[in-house]
């Protein structure tokens, strides 16, 4: 399992589907390739996924209009990363993982540049309250008083939206970004899952395609990108020490109990619940924005 340290995950079954999700951007001037993908990050497959498209395309799609962005979800089979840190709990590189993974982007690049239609860009924002915290607040308060008071929260709440539609004022697509670590599933988790963002793309999608349309597979994709969520924690419970249920110390994180560990979850029962709840608040404030195209 990509990410998670202190572990040797053996990845068990699927929890939800992965995907790769492609928008190509064209005009006179400017061709953009924009992928979001539920992996780790960041992408070092990318090089080769180019050279898959210089072989298609020529020079029509390079590292300057090709941008790859990972969910950043922690569930996902490691060991493609490149790196000996990032890919030490994995125990190494991985190439069957490595392969799917500049396949199932470089596909997914072909199929966007294969569609290619007219249409325009909105961009949108929305206030989410509910599904992130600041995951060391005492770090935080270390940042100089004046730089703090800059902002009302002390983590990003603002969920970010483009919108592509056609002429006609029909949506074609949607990217998301909201600052959140796709945490909600703990390193506990054997299973393979694109966790809270994952989900809430899956969410938007059937919203927006019908109920029994998979991943990816309908006429309107939709997207939740990472963004500023370095330390931005959906288990908005917070940490607590395992028996007593009190507050950690939030210097240490440490609690008192021999033997008693500090984590944090929430705000559901358990993580497939939290992954659920932070999932759907995403999904939910990222729909009020697009229901005027419906």
């Amino acid at each position: 399992m990509a990410q998670f340290f202190g572990h040797v995950h053996n990845d068990m079954m699927y929890r939800n589907a992965l995907c790769v999700l492609v928008c190509a951007c064209a005009s006179n001037a400017l061709r953009v390739g924009v992928g979001i993908a539920d992996v780790t990050g960041p992408p070092a497959e990318i090089g080769f996924v180019l050279k898959r498209l210089k072989k298609r395309y020529g020079d029509l799609y390079t590292e300057d209009n090709v941008i790859i962005s990972g969910t950043h979800t922690h569930s996902t089979p490691g060991g493609f990363l490149m790196d000996f840190l990032f890919d030490l709990p994995i125990l190494g590189f991985v190439k069957e993982t490595f392969i799917a993974y500049v396949i199932g982007i470089y596909k997914s690049i072909v199929i966007a540049h294969t569609k290619l239609q007219p249409a325009r860009i909105e961009y949108g924002e929305a206030e989410l309250l509910d599904a992130n915290i600041n995951r060391s607040p005492s770090s935080y308060l270390r940042n100089p008083p004046e730089e703090r008071a800059r902002y009302k929260y002390d983590v990003d709440k603002t969920l970010a939206q483009v919108r592509f539609l056609t002429p006609a004022n029909e949506l074609l697509g949607v990217i998301n970004w909201f600052a959140v670590h796709p945490t909600s599933m703990n390193n506990t988790n054997r299973l393979v899952s694109s966790d809270n963002v994952g989900y809430a793309s899956i969410l938007m999608e059937k919203a927006l395609n019908g109920n029994n349309t998979h991943p990816g597979k309908g006429n309107i994709i939709c997207a939740f990108a990472s963004t500023n969520l370095g330390d931005v924690s959906p288990n908005i419970k917070g940490p607590r020490c395992e028996f007593s249920g009190k507050v950690c110390d939030q210097e240490k994180l440490l609690c008192k109990l021999p033997k008693e560990r500090c984590f944090a979850s929430g705000p559901g029962k358990d993580m497939f619940d939290s992954t659920r709840i932070i999932a759907t608040r995403m999904f939910q404030t990222a729909m009020v924005r697009v229901l005027k195209y419906l």
